[in-house]
């Protein structure tokens, strides 16, 4: 009799999980990443029968300023839907509070990143090089209409399948501008790879923003797709300045003086004069009208870069791009982001997470709104999810018997395979 009630409570809350989606719902296929954050597996969704990428990031609250990314990164991707954008589809219900330390977050699934069709591909056409640019600004205009800045483009947080769509990811370091702010915004953490970083920013750890910023380095993420390597790797600050002025020519005092670093500010104006090189020669495969348009984007004066929208609407995509057509975003609510704007403790941001957790399960987020009720006391941790964790952890620790060795990639939405590009 015991064992008929214990079944018909595990069936209760098995159909329980399966009610929201969850775990029921998915069969895992293979290890497709593996990094420092936890692992990635591809899935299959039994509802849909599309592919879908599952991704555990393991001990979320045991540093607060990890999980303050990991919040801010499902928020911006709940709130930023746009076809140019990774999709969250779904996460995971934790089973219990006192369980609650990993969570599981359903991508869209895409077979590999932008780093990797360039490093795969040298037959790349002008076609493509129109297409990839037009992609990443149509993104980058939404993004910014949103008043949000990305801080860290670069080819590997663009995701690619083979039919050439790109998609945006990895938000753990944007951030949103209020509308009650000054119109350049200061903020103090690391900001995107040196090889992709605004010249404006180098060398300074307490920056001014503009989403120029961004501008800069989709210039330079189109360049590397040009010549099929990174445009500007810098060994260091000094480098990288040289590398930039090499190609630019030695900037105006104007521009220098936006640098706020003082030493690569400095060594600017001390520089000897250099003439802008010849982007032609540089970029022979290029058509000029792109060229033309990567001299806007690369402009050392944050100034002299074009919007988003402005560069849309650059002949370069005469035919292709409908400016009007593009769409915008509403700017991010301030109540969104205000832990941003205040100092939280570790108990703060797993509740933001925990109610960002529950945006996908619309039924439990009405309980919990109208009862304010911690919802855990509804969960028990003998559930479908510890199934689900088991067979990760299997796979963690068997590794992936498919043969593909598991890509490292720290603080990523998602690792990546390398493909052949159409």
């Amino acid at each position: 009799m015991q064992n008929n009630d214990w079944r018909k409570k595990k069936a209760q809350e098995m159909n329980f999980f399966a009610e929201y989606g969850d775990v029921n719902r998915y069969e895992i296929l293979e290890v497709i990443g593996k990094g420092s954050y936890g692992l990635v597996c591809s899935a299959k969704d039994k509802q849909t029968g599309e592919k879908v990428a599952i991704k555990k990031i393991h001990n979320i609250f045991e540093h607060t300023s990890d999980a303050a990314r990991i919040l801010r990164e499902i928020k911006l991707l709940r709130l930023l839907r746009h076809p140019d954008i990774v999709e969250i589809k779904h996460i995971m219900l934790p089973p219990s509070k006192k369980d609650f330390k990993d969570i599981y977050v359903v991508f869209e699934l895409m077979e590999s990143d932008l780093h990797q069709v360039i490093k795969a591909n040298d037959d790349l056409t002008r076609e493509h090089y129109q297409f990839f640019l037009y992609q990443m600004l149509r993104a980058l205009k939404y993004i910014h209409t949103a008043n949000v800045y990305h801080r860290d483009l670069k080819p590997k947080n663009v995701l690619a399948n083979a039919n050439c769509k790109l998609k945006i990811c990895d938000f753990g370091l944007a951030r949103v501008a209020f509308s009650d702010a000054p119109t350049t915004v200061f903020w103090t953490d690391y900001v995107a790879t040196r090889w992709y970083r605004a010249p404006e920013l180098c060398g300074s750890f307490y920056s001014k923003y503009t989403p120029a910023i961004d501008i800069w380095s989709i210039g330079c993420i189109f360049a590397e797709v040009l010549i099929g390597k990174p445009l500007f790797p810098g060994k260091n600050v000094v480098h990288q300045l040289d590398l930039i002025t090499d190609l630019l020519g030695t900037p105006p005092l104007e521009a220098i003086s936006k640098v706020r670093n003082d030493k690569a500010r400095k060594y600017l104006t001390c520089m000897r004069k250099k003439q802008p090189a010849s982007f032609s020669q540089k970029f022979p495969k290029a058509d000029p009208l792109a060229l033309q348009l990567l001299r806007r984007l690369l402009a050392f004066d944050p100034k002299d870069r074009p919007s988003a929208e402005e560069a849309l609407a650059d002949p370069y995509f005469n035919g292709l791009a409908k400016v009007e057509r593009e769409p915008s975003c509403q700017p991010i609510p301030k109540v969104e982001f205000e832990f941003e704007r205040r100092r939280v403790t570790k108990e703060d941001i797993k509740e933001l997470i925990f109610q960002e957790v529950l945006e996908y399960h619309p039924q439990l987020l009405k309980e919990y709104c109208g009862t304010q009720r911690p919802i855990f006391l509804h969960l028990r941790s003998c559930s479908a999810i510890d199934q689900f964790r088991e067979q990760i952890t299997q796979l963690e620790e068997n590794g992936n018997k498919s043969g593909v060795a598991p890509i490292q990639r720290k603080h990523a939405s998602l690792p990546r395979q390398a493909f052949n590009y159409c």
